[in-house]
């Protein structure tokens, strides 16, 4: 269903295309594929070819660090092996264990523990410092360690079990303090001290490996900056990394090597896994000395880095083949679609209202004859308009003197009959009153032929009609007239007032069981006029309103209405006309607006 309503729009937008656009789209899509399969395949290639060689390297760098970290902790193990079998340090021990030292004596074991520590310690060595523990947990140093700081690494079990594996002993990572230069991370190697002469067990040496003299041996192989590199012990702990803030943490195998597992490595391994986002190469080795792992971690982006410049040469050169092939579709469908566009522009300037232009091509092929036939085409659209025009005007002024006709005579006969019932009735000021009114309502209604009369005598025309309306229902009709003095001088079509109030007195008011108000309104607004009528009758609904405006169901009461909305949009524009606003049982408000005119001389 998906595809199928993806290819309808792939349809509909290619439909809708202009030929140019077409001719252009299709030779652009063979060359951007093209090229951009020929450029991909290229990237990769050699991006492939780079990652494959950086794989090897980093197995190649983790085997020589390994090598030299071999190196590092076999001479670390044979300078504690020295020391243990030192004879100036053993003769001293032998001394300690058995109780024989004096304050002279002990001046004489710092000197002997100085002498022969200073031959495996800074500077000669990567060795930091060491200490002597007796065989009564006595700690001995030569004054760089605190001891403090060591002793509660070194409890009868740990003693113990040096004792026991009589070979160095690697305790792993620790953190002591140092008497001059604070806190460092440090890796003890211990041995036990055996007489050489008895066999007997006289203490232990205890040798302080520096992490950051052991990190150096991979720190001088980083090249990029975002390059990592973390050695592992046999628990998972990371024991040294550039970031010390790591450290004693356990190693995200997760993060790092997926699925698999540190203890399943053997020999060089290497795996390409997203890291926070990242491509990244990790390679990892067994250090079987101490059952360590040596990993590296590079970012691939870093890897390529040297390959970017040939990526950047090869899309620079298809973007510019891509451009020339680019401009020499655009000249070739520009030079095939040229008089195409040509008609299609003057036809948008047509639908937009310009019913003047024509074609103008001097082509005699199959675009020219298009163009004449579209020139003949539009002249007689434009003959059809006018005719249509013309008949629409007729028709609506001869409705709206159909109207005229309509209200005079009917108005006539009733005001008379009103006149006639006031003299019966001997009330001759109301007849004389009502005579004068019928008077002033023709002699407007007349206005020497105009049709066109200031605001000003429409509203004595309306204020003559209700003065006569009111004798006749004076038990449900009273009214108030409230216009602006700045809107009497501009113009309104003549009669514009009278249905409307017409239809409020006999739809609105006479429905009502008791007396009612009609209001004549008028104001200027927004460089127009309002004149609202509203009466508080019976109100219309929504459907009756439309009706009332689009002439659905033609009514008598409805014509007058729509007579007069229909003139003054014909008259002024589509903007101008009236508006109804009602409430069923509440009111009624017609609202008539009119372009701010001033009447002519």
């Amino acid at each position: 269903m998906c595809k199928k309503k993806f290819r309808d729009s792939v349809s509909v937008f290619l439909n809708n295309l202009s030929i140019k656009n077409k001719i252009f789209l299709f030779c652009a899509v063979i060359l951007l594929i093209s090229l951009s399969v020929f450029a991909f395949l290229t990237i990769n290639i050699s991006n492939r070819a780079i990652v494959d060689k950086a794989i090897k390297n980093a197995g190649r760098e983790l085997a020589l660090i390994d090598r030299s970290l071999l190196n590092l902790i076999n001479n670390s193990e044979n300078y504690v092996r020295i020391l243990s079998i030192d004879s100036r340090l053993q003769n001293q021990l032998q001394r300690i264990n058995n109780n024989q030292l004096d304050s002279l004596d002990n001046l004489e074991l710092e000197k002997t523990l100085s002498s022969v520590s200073s031959n495996v310690a800074e500077p000669i060595t990567h060795i930091a410092a060491a200490s002597i523990i007796s065989t009564e947990g006595h700690i001995f140093d030569v004054g760089y360690v605190d001891n403090s700081s060591i002793r509660q690494y070194f409890n009868s079990d740990v003693i113990s079990a040096i004792r026991q594996k009589k070979t160095p002993s690697w305790l792993g990572l620790t953190r002591i303090r140092f008497k001059y230069a604070g806190e460092e991370d440090v890796f003890p190697i211990a041995k036990p001290i055996i007489d050489l002469d008895t066999g007997h067990y006289l203490g232990t040496a205890v040798l302080y490996l520096k992490e950051k003299d052991l990190a150096s041996m991979y720190l001088d192989n980083i090249i990029n900056q975002n390059d990592k590199f973390y050695i592992v012990d046999d628990k998972n702990m990371i024991i040294s990394t550039q970031n010390k803030d790591e450290l004693y943490q356990v190693f995200d195998q997760k993060k790092y090597l997926g699925n698999h597992k540190l203890e399943e490595i053997s020999d060089v391994y290497s795996i390409i896994n997203n890291i926070d986002g990242i491509q990244t190469l990790v390679t990892a080795i067994n250090f079987e000395k101490l059952n360590w792992k040596i990993i590296s971690i590079t970012p691939l982006d870093e890897i390529t880095y040297e390959n970017r410049g040939i990526t950047k040469l090869i899309l620079i050169f298809g973007i510019i083949c891509l451009l020339f092939a680019f401009a020499a579709s655009y000249l070739l469908s520009y030079k095939i679609s040229k008089p195409i566009m040509k008609l299609v522009k003057i036809m948008g300037k047509i639908k937009s209202g310009n019913l003047e232009l024509r074609a103008n091509f001097t082509a005699k092929d199959e675009i020219g004859l298009l163009g004449e036939g579209f020139n003949s085409l539009m002249d007689r659209i434009n003959q059809l308009l006018n005719q249509i025009y013309t008949e629409q005007k007729q028709k609506r002024e001869s409705e709206f003197k159909l109207l005229q006709s309509q209200i005079k005579p009917h108005f006539l006969y009733n005001t008379i009959e009103t006149i006639i019932s006031f003299i019966k009735l001997d009330m001759k000021d109301q007849a004389m009153i009502t005579a004068k009114s019928l008077a002033d309502f023709y002699r407007i209604s007349l206005s020497k032929g105009n049709d066109i009369i200031s605001i000003k005598e429409e509203i004595r025309l309306i204020e003559n009609y209700l003065s006569i309306q009111k004798f006749r229902y004076v038990e449900y009709l009273d009214y108030t007239v409230d216009i602006d003095d700045s809107i009497y001088q501009l113009q309104i079509p003549k009669l514009t007032l009278q249905p409307l109030v017409e239809n409020s007195i006999y739809h609105g008011l006479k429905q009502k069981s008791d007396k009612g108000l009609l209001t004549v309104k008028g104001y200027y607004e927004n460089n127009t006029v309002k004149i609202e009528v509203t009466d508080n009758g019976v109100g219309m609904n929504e459907e009756l309103i439309v009706r009332v405006l689009e002439r659905a169901n033609t009514h008598n009461s409805d014509f007058g209405l729509y007579s007069v909305n229909s003139r003054l949009k014909l008259l002024y524009g589509a903007q101008y006309g009236i508006s109804i606003e009602s409430k069923v049982d509440e009111y009624t408000k017609v609202t008539v607006t009119l372009p701010a005119i001033a009447v002519k001389e």
